[in-house]
């Protein structure tokens, strides 16, 4: 994967060296409390995953460095199934409501559309967290609802997992329009 950036951010691979930030995003259970991540609870768990996953996942999971710092504030990734990308992202808490994951959100559907030529985007979240909604509509994403309802096995809370959908055309159609 090339390297890409916005007007504040460097997305790019992740690296050796993310190993300690991307730790302590990963350890947050405020950060991942919704997420796939959320049993990852130890440092042997995260060095497994880290190595497996963070650094394997070529042209798949980027790292989200804030340009000023030279720092990596969180990650995104892309889990592809049969034409449809599915997003998952984090930043660190103090990164939080900056707009920083919808700048590299935009940058990230434009590479998944046009290198990883992905046919759909779509992003999940849970219910209790109606921000990240609100931050795939600013990507131009559209609600498809609700799509699935689970029950937290550490405190038996409800979740409305909560999708937004994108296409390649949609996506290709409002360039068209901004171009213009």
């Amino acid at each position: 994967m090339r390297q890409i950036t916005t007007a504040r951010l460097i997305i790019r691979p992740i690296i050796q060296k993310d190993y300690d930030e991307l730790k302590s995003i990963i350890l947050d259970p405020q950060v991942v409390k919704y997420m796939r991540y959320r049993d990852v609870k130890t440092d042997s768990n995260f060095q497994k995953l880290f190595q497996d996953h963070f650094l394997n996942e070529l042209g798949y999971t980027f790292g989200i460095e804030e340009k000023s710092q030279h720092k990596l504030i969180g990650f995104y990734e892309f889990h592809p199934e049969d034409g449809v990308g599915i997003l998952t992202y984090a930043l660190n808490q103090a990164a939080w409501g900056h707009g920083y994951v919808a700048e590299a959100g935009r940058a990230m559907m434009d590479y998944g559309f046009s290198e990883l030529n992905l046919d759909r985007i779509e992003a999940h979240y849970a219910h209790l967290n109606p921000r990240s909604g609100r931050v795939m509509e600013k990507m131009g994403m559209h609600s498809l609802g609700i799509i699935e309802t689970i029950t937290l096995p550490e405190d038996n809370d409800e979740i409305n997992v909560m999708a937004y959908s994108l296409s390649k055309d949609d996506w290709n159609s409002n360039d068209q329009e901004q171009a213009v």
